[in-house]
Formats: C-alpha cells, structure tokens, sequence
C-alpha cells in the first residue's frame, strides 16, 4: 500500500523524536489542560498554518483530542494516555487515536517524546482478490439514485477521491474537443495531499451533460456540479450493495479505476498521477512528462476497459 506523504511525513518525525529522547534532548514533561476549548482552538490554528493540515484531518484531529482531554479530565501523561487507548479495543481505531494525540502532545504543546512509547498497531489491509467485473459495475450502477449513478461514473473512470469529485466546479472540466478532462489540481488546500488531472469516458461524458443540462449550471463556472452531501452518496452506496450483493463504496472506485489502468499497461507513474499520489513538486517540475495531452494518451489506453455498456433513456 503506498503511503500518503503525510504518513511518511509522521514517520520521519518519530524517528527523530525517538533519538532526541534516546539522546535526553527534549525533557519529558506532563501537562493539565484546564481550558479544553481554548486548547483545541488554538491547536487547531497550529494545524492549519503550521502543519498545514487539511480541514477534514484538523477536524477529526479535534474530536480525539476533546475525547481524549473528557476522558482524563484535562490530566496529559503518559498514564491517561494509557487508559484512553484502553477504552477501545479496535487496534484501527487506536491508531487513529494515537496520530491525532502524537500531533497535539508532541509537537503542538511540545511534552517530549514519551508519547512515542505508544507503538502504531500494524492494520494489514483488506486485500480484494478480485474487483468486481464491469458487468457486476453495470448492475451496480442502475440501481443507484441518479444523482448518484453520475457521481459513481465519474468516480469509475477518473480515479479521483471521492471528495475530489465532490469538491468539483463547471470550470473544472473541459469538454471541448472531446478531450473530456477533469482538473482536480486545485481542490487541496493543505500540504500533505495533491491531486493533478485525469479525464472520463465517453459514456461517463454523456451521463454527466445531461444530468449538468437539467441542473442548468454550463454556464456558470464556479458553481459546484454536485450537490449531494458525502454521507447521502454513502448511503446510497450501501443500499445498492444490499439490493445487488455487489460490495462498492466510492473509495473502492479509484481501486478498480487502477486495477484497470494496470490491466491496460499504464506506467504506475502515470497511475499514480492519475489518482492523485504523485507529490505536486514533481507533477510541475516534469510538467512535459504530465502535460494534459500526454496524460490523455496514457488514459486512452484505459479507456476501453472502463466502459460498462450503460443504456440511457431516450
């Protein structure tokens, strides 16, 4: 599983911490927060000017410190620590918990590196043998909400996250001269995750134009193409998997979106660009090897794979 350049990021800053404290030099401290409000709060500007968090990351960040800080009554050691992770016996969950209070106890209030004594617990990936076939897709896909059925097309044939397709506006995607290309290159704001370009199929094309030419918003740049909340899409999703059998969530999208550019003999470079885990650095500095015409001929290669023979109403 390839890990996101926050997630490297992290790890890079434990070894560190963990030879400053082998080397005595960062002194252990404790800590009590009587203010649990005005802590999160100013924590939360440290995240976003100094960590350069995203919102959604700072956001959950908040929530497990507020839980932890209830928890033990403001009281921060290594022994309230102890007993807020034992309260949950869910190793994913602990080790969500422990990124968020590694971001708060070591490098916002600075206690030292006693917070590394906690180790990370291994999660092995659930690994899909097989990603469902394009006909099991297409079944998927006509028992969705409409409004849905567009979003899971473009989410089937970009690779994007599902946020990132969310998140997008008209002038987001170009249409003209059939190159049909999504620019979700400017959706993050923070620092630890990028995305580029990518582009949807001809099928996916024509679902989108009609559902784009009821809502009435071609010609209007900045307004979002979709409106549908992230949980509503979930939920939608759910109940497709429980009407067909066929076990799809949005995130698994970008999974078979992959699968298939392997399939086709895409460069894992180009996939990487296309699914948005190539560091922006990269992506602008080699912008020849990554300009919209050389990406669109990589993605003509993947293309034919992505196609669910979908049949509209006339």
């Amino acid at each position: 599983m390839t890990k996101t350049d926050s997630e490297k990021l992290d790890e890079i800053l434990v070894r560190v911490a963990r030879i400053e404290k082998a080397l005595n030099i960062v002194p252990d401290r404790e800590s009590e927060v009587s203010d649990t409000s005005q802590s999160i709060q100013t924590y939360e500007l440290f995240a976003k000017e100094d960590l350069g968090l995203e919102e959604n990351t700072i956001q959950n960040q908040k929530s497990v410190i507020q839980s932890f800080l209830h928890n033990s009554g403001g009281m921060i050691n290594e022994q309230s620590v102890k007993a807020y992770l034992d309260t949950n016996p869910s190793p994913a969950w602990k080790t969500n918990q422990l990124k968020a209070l590694r971001r708060y106890i070591r490098d916002f209030l600075k206690l030292g590196n006693w917070i590394e004594g906690f180790e990370f617990t291994r999660v092995r990936p659930r690994i899909h043998k097989e990603y469902p076939s394009n006909v099991e897709l297409a079944e998927f896909f006509y028992v969705l909400p409409a409004d849905s059925q567009v979003i899971f097309l473009v989410l089937l044939s970009s690779g994007l996250r599902p946020g990132e397709v969310l998140g997008l506006r008209m002038k987001d995607v170009n249409f003209d001269d059939g190159i049909n290309m999504v620019d979700a290159s400017g959706i993050h704001q923070g620092k630890t995750k990028y995305s580029w370009m990518s582009f949807i199929t001809g099928e996916a094309v024509k679902v989108l134009l009609e559902y784009l030419f009821g809502r009435g918003i071609l010609s209007s740049p900045e307004s979002t193409i979709f409106s549908l909340p992230m949980r509503t899409l979930q939920e939608h999703f759910r109940d497709a998997s429980e009407n067909t059998g066929i076990d799809v969530t949005p995130k698994l999208l970008r999974k078979v979106f992959a699968d298939r550019c392997e399939r086709a003999g895409i460069s894992k470079k180009y996939i990487d660009a296309f699914c948005g885990r190539t560091p922006r650095g990269v992506l602008e500095s080699h912008y020849t090897d990554y300009s919209p015409s050389r990406m669109r001929e990589e993605y003509n290669k993947v293309e034919p794979l992505l196609a669910l023979g979908i049949e509209q109403d006339p």
